[in-house]
C-alpha cells in the first residue's frame, strides 16, 4: 500500500506536464506564432507608410492650388472624337422628356444613306420636333445648314407650322418685270414706266392663290393698246419642288377702255429654277391677244422669256424678252407688226421681307409699223402674303 502511494505521488508532475502541452496543441497557440503576426503588420505599416522627409507629398492641394491645376486643355475647346462621345454617352440612357439617346440617333443616321436632300431635310426637321432636347442638336443643325445652302440658300421650314411636305412648298419662281407672273402666289404687284418721248404707263394687281396650284388675278394695266381692266385665273398643271418646274395655263380676260373693246389673252407658261450658285430662273411663256369686239377682228401673238440669277440672299439680276405683233392684213406682201422689247435690271430683296423691289431699263430691239417709245425705265414691287391669307383648298 504505502509503494502504491509512492508511485502515485511521483507519476502526478509528469500527467500535469503532459497534459498541459496536449492542451497548447489543441488550441494552437505558439508565442512564437504571435511574433512573427507582430512583425508582419510592422513590415506592412512600414510598406505603406511614406518615406522620410516625404511627409509633405500625400498633402490635397488647397482651394487655390486646385483651381490651377492643369487638365490638358478647356474640354469646350477641343472636338471630340465622334464615335468616343458616343461611347461615353451610353447606348440607351435618355436624360429627359423630348431627348434622345445615342441609339435611336444612329439608327436614324443608318438610315438616312437612301435619301435625296430634300428627303433627308424633312426628316430631320421631323426629328427635331418628337425630340428637341436631342444631345446631337448641334451636329444636326450643321447638317441641316450644309443641305440647305447646296439646295436652296434657307431652310424649308414654315416659322408657324414646322416642317413642310415637298407638296406643299413653294418653288419661289423669280416674277418677270414686263411678261406674266406664271406661279400661283398670293402676292400684290405695282410697277411705274417712264419713256421717251413721252410715254408713262403704270400698272397694279392683286392675285390670290385659292390652292398651290391655283389661283384669280385682279389688275388695272396700262397695254400699248391703252388702259385696261383685267381679271384672270391661272392652274400650274405641273408644280414640282423636287424638280424645281412649273408648267401653268394663263386665261385673262380684259376690257381695253379706249377705245372700248373685250378680249381673251390664253397663254401656256413654263420655268424651271437651276441648281446654279444662287439659283438661276429660266422661264417662258407663249399664247395670244384675241382682241373680240374690234372690228375687223384682230388677233396678236404675244410672249416672251426671262432668266434671273439669284446673286445672292438680297440682290438679284435679271434679263427679260417680250415680244408683241401681228399679221398684217394689208392688202400686198407688207411686213407684220410688231414691237419686241429687251429689259435688263435688278431686283432687291430688302432682308427678311417676303418682297421684291426692281429697277430696269425696257430697250426696243425690233419694231414695225408700231412705236411706243423709244427707251424707258421701269421700277416695280412685289409683295407675297402667302402666310398672311389662308389658302381655300
Amino acid at each position: 500500500m504505502r509503494l502504491s502511494l509512492l508511485l502515485a505521488c511521483l507519476s502526478l508532475p509528469l500527467i500535469s506536464s503532459t497534459a498541459f502541452a496536449q492542451d497548447e496543441d489543441e488550441d494552437g497557440f505558439d508565442l512564437d506564432d504571435f511574433d512573427e503576426e507582430e512583425e508582419d503588420e510592422e513590415e506592412v505599416e512600414r510598406l505603406d507608410a511614406p518615406a522620410e522627409g516625404d511627409e509633405d507629398s500625400l498633402d490635397m492641394p488647397d482651394e487655390d492650388e486646385f483651381d490651377d491645376l492643369d487638365f490638358g486643355g478647356d474640354p469646350e475647346d477641343e472636338e471630340l472624337d465622334f464615335d468616343s462621345e458616343l461611347d461615353e454617352l451610353g447606348e440607351d440612357e435618355i436624360g429627359g422628356e423630348g431627348e434622345d439617346n445615342v441609339g435611336i440617333y444612329r439608327d436614324f443616321v443608318d438610315n438616312m444613306d437612301d435619301l435625296g436632300p430634300e428627303e433627308e431635310l424633312i426628316a430631320w426637321e421631323r426629328y427635331l420636333e418628337e425630340y428637341p432636347n436631342t444631345l446631337f442638336r448641334d451636329r444636326i443643325e450643321r447638317r441641316m445648314d450644309e443641305i440647305t445652302e447646296g439646295l436652296y440658300g434657307q431652310r424649308i421650314r414654315d416659322p408657324n407650322a414646322g416642317y413642310k411636305d415637298a407638296k406643299d412648298q413653294e418653288i419661289e419662281l423669280a416674277r418677270p418685270l414686263v411678261l406674266e407672273n406664271i406661279d400661283p402666289r398670293t402676292h400684290g404687284h405695282i410697277s411705274v414706266e417712264l419713256g421717251i418721248p413721252a410715254y408713262l404707263s403704270g400698272n397694279a394687281e392683286v392675285e390670290y392663290a385659292l390652292a398651290r396650284q391655283m389661283s384669280v388675278r385682279a389688275a388695272y394695266r396700262n397695254r400699248y393698246t391703252g388702259g385696261n381692266l383685267e381679271v384672270g385665273a391661272k392652274y400650274a398643271f405641273i408644280k414640282s419642288k423636287r424638280l424645281n418646274l412649273i408648267a401653268t395655263g394663263i386665261a385673262d380676260f380684259r376690257y381695253n377702255t379706249d377705245p372700248g373693246y373685250p378680249a381673251f389673252r390664253p397663254q401656256v407658261a413654263v420655268g424651271k429654277v437651276f441648281d446654279i450658285g444662287g439659283g438661276l430662273h429660266v422661264q417662258a411663256q407663249g399664247g395670244v391677244d384675241l382682241e373680240l369686239g374690234r372690228d375687223p377682228f384682230s388677233m396678236r401673238y404675244v410672249g416672251g422669256a426671262n432668266i434671273t440669277y439669284i446673286a445672292s440672299e438680297t440682290v438679284q439680276v435679271f434679263a427679260e424678252g417680250s415680244l408683241n405683233y401681228k399679221d398684217s392684213q394689208l392688202p400686198g406682201d407688207y411686213p407684220n407688226f410688231q414691237f419686241h422689247v429687251l429689259t435688263f435690271g435688278i431686283k432687291f430683296v430688302p432682308g427678311g421681307q417676303p418682297m421684291t423691289a426692281g429697277l430696269a431699263a425696257n430697250v426696243p430691239v425690233a419694231y414695225q409699223y408700231w412705236g411706243y417709245h423709244f427707251g424707258a425705265v421701269q421700277a416695280d414691287l412685289n409683295y407675297y402674303a402667302d402666310d398672311l391669307l389662308p389658302k381655300v383648298f
